[in-house]
């Protein structure tokens, strides 16, 4: 094939045949290439976030999933309705009196804390026997004594601590009449002390299928003067609600119970029958206390003529008209029971 020279190249070209598009033309390819430039992007776009959707989309699923599951499990073990204090647990229900220094807080296993200040200050645990026992032997146990006095029966437990926060823990174990469960309901000291644990500890109810738990021990029986025979009485004008008036209780019996009657202040709780509500019932300078202060060891004050090994006298008032069980202590051991009508 001949080489063409750069002369002959120039002449070929001026030669060759051009064509010229119109705008209409030029206008089609470019929207052709705009939309062919589109759809690749596109198809790109797609391609890179497909993934990315369906991991968000099982993220979705699996974080709603567990909530659904985690609030399922929640209610089923700690149901509380708000306002009331009342949990519920298995086929059992129990409740506390609510105060204002502290919160109720349900947990997911079934427990109950009381919470002041962001802190924990007690709470109530169903135990089965063995959660029970492991309980009580891991305490710095100072005194452990049978429940008297209360709407169930039950162990008292004082258990030293002393660390930073809290000196010790008073522990009320109470048995359910209607199960095997074991109510752990715990106060830590200072917060509580003993009166406003005991107080809160005798509003400790528990319900089955929406009917109250009596305790086996419970009797409504109203007393004679002298409620338990050649143990406790007391003498005074009739019961008028609202009104305070003089009362003079009487103590009897012998070494045992000289030795309670010496432990220190005289407490009465007293325990509405319908209510179940505890309230203050001894007056002191015009106010409405629990006990009475004495010191340890105190003297006795028996009366011969009636045999008493030791008489209190006491200013006393009630609320409200009803059936009331008044049960004394001494330096927080119970001494005796009796049941009186507030007309």
């Amino acid at each position: 094939m001949k080489r063409l020279t750069n002369e002959e190249v120039i002449i070929e070209l001026k030669n060759f045949k051009t064509y010229k598009m119109n705008s209409d033309q030029k206008r089609a390819i470019e929207n052709e290439l705009n939309r062919l430039s589109y759809d690749k992007e596109s198809h790109r776009i797609f391609h890179f976030y497909k993934p990315l959707l369906s991991m968000i989309v099982l993220l979705f699923l699996l974080v709603s999933g567990s909530y659904f599951a985690i609030n399922q499990a929640d209610e089923k073990a700690v149901k509380h309705t708000t306002g009331s204090g009342l949990f519920l647990h298995g086929d059992e229900s129990f409740q506390i009196k609510k105060k204002d220094d502290f919160v109720l807080k349900k947990i997911k296993d079934g427990s109950v804390i009381f919470s002041a200040n962001g802190k924990k200050v007690g709470g109530i645990e169903p135990l089965t026997d063995d959660e029970k026992l492991k309980s009580i032997q891991s305490q710095n146990t100072f005194i452990n004594e049978e429940l008297e006095g209360y709407r169930y029966e039950g162990t008292f437990i004082l258990d030293h601590q002393k660390t930073m926060e809290v000196t010790q823990i008073l522990h009320y174990y109470f048995n359910s009449p209607h199960s095997k469960l074991n109510y752990h309901v715990y106060f830590y000291t200072p917060f509580f002390n003993e009166d406003t644990a005991a107080e809160l500890a005798h509003s400790f109810k528990i319900y089955n299928d929406g009917k109250l738990l009596q305790g086996s021990e419970e009797n409504w029986k109203l007393s004679t003067e002298f409620g338990e025979k050649d143990k406790i009485g007391i003498a005074g004008p009739p019961f008028i609600a609202g009104k305070t008036d003089k009362f003079l209780w009487h103590f009897f019996g012998s070494h045992n119970e000289v030795e309670i009657l010496t432990r220190g202040d005289f407490k009465i709780m007293a325990t509405n029958k319908d209510s179940g509500e505890h309230e203050r019932v001894l007056v002191q300078n015009s106010e409405m206390v629990w006990s009475y202060e004495f010191q340890k060891e105190s003297p006795l004050t028996p009366i011969e003529e009636i045999e008493s090994i030791h008489s209190i006298p006491t200013n006393m008032k009630f609320s409200k008209p009803g059936i009331y069980r008044l049960d004394t202590s001494f330096g927080g051991k119970k001494f005796g029971s009796i049941v009186v009508e507030v007309k």
